[in-house]
């Protein structure tokens, strides 16, 4: 390649500059004129009193020359261009006078309220409030910072900097700077304390993740919560439900089909239901429900004779060895698996194999009861036949858990102990009434009944468990004042109320219903009880609610139910409001579990109001439960507010000892 001549003169025409040449151009131009209108507008007294600033821009291109050249010459304009100031008239103004009312005071930001802010700044740069007049809004950090572009120039008509002493260095902070915070004053109430505030909305943050590897549910964890997930779910057990359906009816013998196809027309090789045989379908429903109860009860029912098979078995060879002590009790256990052999008609390699499960069952009865064998599901054979983590601990933690379970199944599943009377075992219902009538220990003590636990406060206790909450007649007559008609008029005209969240048509009919915020408590079919318990507290909380599976973040926990009311004072009540009406919520004589929710200044869970019906209800969420852990809210700085109590949370965070 050649060498260029340096005395060559390159000349580029308009429409082949660069990008270089243009950007280069556009900066120096951009500089020189912030510059000059920077200078013209700080020394310049007509730009504070103009309601509406317009600057208008001309532009020429000359040679360079003198002025009466320039005069004498004349050249066509350019461009003509107007910018409108007025928004950032006003923004000056209000950024004066959020300055004027900062903590830090007017003028000067020192150096050590720089640090204090979370800025920044050269020691030989601080700023005064003329710099910063033109910014939007409120001062942020980010407003404050030098930029390189501003560090090239400077204005001649700068204000003098104050003297900084040599030994203030820059002190560096982390990349967090807080805004400065604005004295905002607080509202005093008159009104007493213990007033449990809700929410409107649950906060949409993502879960949090534990670092590194989270550990994962062991096998017993599995088979507990596997127990706990059948006892509060919609199965039966109970003899009846296998008996009905031994008793299906048979279609007619002249009809050629099956109970099966019954209702359906038959074309070809296949069946068609017919349009109008409903009543088919509501049959098969029920056939295919019978058969499910049918095959979970003979389920649970072979497990119970396994498991007492297993007793038979050890009493039988303990007996012929009491017999005849002389002859080792291997041959006797050897002489009583061939005669169980030859009963069942199996090999003893498939009686071993399967005796090896049934002692698994065995185990788990002696440690968590019957009703623990008889709820355990499906989990319950893996655990026996591979018992991971089957030692002297989870048979510990099963017998602390024994009470809890025969308290929820008892009250739950009245009739789940007729299937013990096939083994000889009592049929006799323990615990009656409701499940949360009882507190249980998580120690394995028996359960105690509700009401004693509040005898030394208070002989006359009694509680009354309740569904739906009461309107108090006395305060609101016959008026519901969680009520609130919709505020749009096409909502209002609408055949069924709208969710205030979703948007979706609300109805108590399944069918019907389109809202699933909380499907679990509306708008379902049939709702299931809350898996939790009513536990007796060690640290001197006297009671508290334990869950017994995990609740998913976002997942309703249950709903806040009891006396509506209002004007009660110096008691624990609930504090909403709608649109229309204040209103309280008392938990004193009836409600459900959410009365003996405690209080955590690190809650798992939170009050949410949720509008169905155009009802406001609220429901309990969860922020993320564990199985085993408490319930826990956050019962607002209002309630101990002027409250004579310490809080027992014992969390590091603790805001009320």
């Amino acid at each position: 390649m050649p060498d260029a001549d340096p005395d060559a003169t390159s000349v580029m025409a308009p429409g082949s500059m660069t990008g270089t040449l243009l950007d280069v151009l556009q900066d120096h131009v951009t500089r020189s004129l912030a510059e000059q209108l920077t200078k013209e507008f700080m020394n310049s007294p007509d730009f504070q009193h103009l309601r509406h600033p317009v600057i208008h821009i001309e532009a020429r291109l000359e040679e360079r020359s003198s002025k009466t050249e320039r005069e004498e010459t004349p050249h066509d304009l350019l461009f003509s261009h107007s910018v409108d100031l007025s928004e950032i008239s006003q923004q000056q103004s209000s950024s004066s006078q959020y300055y004027n009312a900062s903590p830090f005071g007017g003028g000067i930001i020192s150096h050590e309220q720089q640090q204090v802010a979370g800025i920044i700044l050269p020691d030989d740069q601080v700023l005064e409030q003329s710099d910063m007049q033109g910014a939007s809004g409120p001062i942020s950090p980010m407003s404050l910072r030098s930029s390189p572009a501003d560090s090239d120039y400077e204005s001649d008509t700068s204000t003098p900097t104050p003297p900084v002493p040599d030994n203030m260095g820059r002190q560096g902070l982390g990349g967090l700077r807080p805004a400065r915070a604005l004295s905002i004053p607080t509202e005093t109430e008159e009104t007493s304390g213990r007033q449990i505030q809700s929410g409107d909305k649950f906060p949409k943050r993502r879960a949090l993740k534990p670092p590194g590897h989270s550990l994962q549910p062991s096998t017993l964890d599995k088979l507990i919560i596997g127990i706990w997930e059948q006892i509060y779910g919609n199965v039966n057990l109970e003899p009846q439900g296998y008996l009905d359906f031994l008793h299906v009816e048979a279609p007619h013998p002249s009809y050629g089909g099956t109970v099966l196809d019954m209702g359906h027309v038959r074309h070809g090789n296949q069946y068609i239901a017919q349009p109008a045989a409903g009543g088919s379908f509501n049959r098969m429903n029920t056939l295919c429900r019978q058969v499910t109860q049918a095959s979970r009860t003979c389920r649970s029912l072979e497990i119970v004779v396994q498991a007492r098979w297993v007793e038979y078995f050890n009493e039988y060879v303990d007996s012929c060895a009491l017999t005849n002590p002389i002859v080792p009790r291997t041959k006797h256990n050897k002489a009583a698996l061939s005669e169980a052999c030859f009963d069942f008609g199996w090999t003893e390699k498939e009686l071993r194999n399967k005796m090896y499960i049934w002692r698994g069952y065995k185990d788990i009865k002696d440690a968590g009861g019957w009703a623990a064998l008889v709820f355990s599901g499906m989990g319950i054979y893996r655990f026996s036949k591979y018992r991971i983590g089957f030692g002297e601990d989870s048979m510990q933690r099963l017998r602390t858990l024994r009470p809890l379970f025969e308290v929820a199944a008892d009250t739950l599943h009245p009739g789940w102990r007729y299937l013990l009377g096939v083994v000889g075992e009592s049929t006799q219902q323990v615990y009656t009434e409701h499940p949360h009538d009882w507190v249980v220990f998580l120690d394995g003590s028996p359960p105690v009944p509700l009401q004693t636990t509040y005898m030394q406060w208070d002989p006359d206790f009694s509680y009354r468990q309740v569904d739906e909450s009461i309107v108090d007649q006395t305060a609101w007559g016959c008026d519901d004042p969680r009520w609130t008609p919709p505020l749009d008029a096409i909502i209002r005209g609408a055949a069924m109320p709208l969710c205030e969240v979703c948007g979706k048509q609300q109805s108590d009919d399944p069918i019907q219903n389109s809202c699933y915020c909380f499907p679990t408590l509306f708008g379902c079919a049939k709702t299931s009880p809350s898996p939790v318990l009513i536990y007796h507290t060690p640290n001197g909380r006297n009671n508290g609610v334990i869950a017994l599976c995990p609740f998913e973040r976002g997942s309703p926990v249950g709903e806040f139910v009891g006396l509506i009311t209002k004007g009660f004072q110096d008691v624990d009540v609930l504090e909403s409001s709608t649109r229309l009406e204040k209103y309280q919520i008392w938990q004193g004589q009836q409600g459900n579990f959410t009365r003996f929710v405690n209080h955590s200044c690190k809650a798992n869970a939170q009050y949410q109001r949720f509008t169905w019906l155009n009802t406001q209800r609220i429901i309990l969420v969860s922020k993320g439960i564990e199985a085993g852990a408490e319930v826990t809210v956050d019962y607002s700085d209002k309630y101990w507010r002027g409250l004579d109590k310490k809080c027992l949370c014992g969390e590091a965070c603790c805001k009320y000892k």
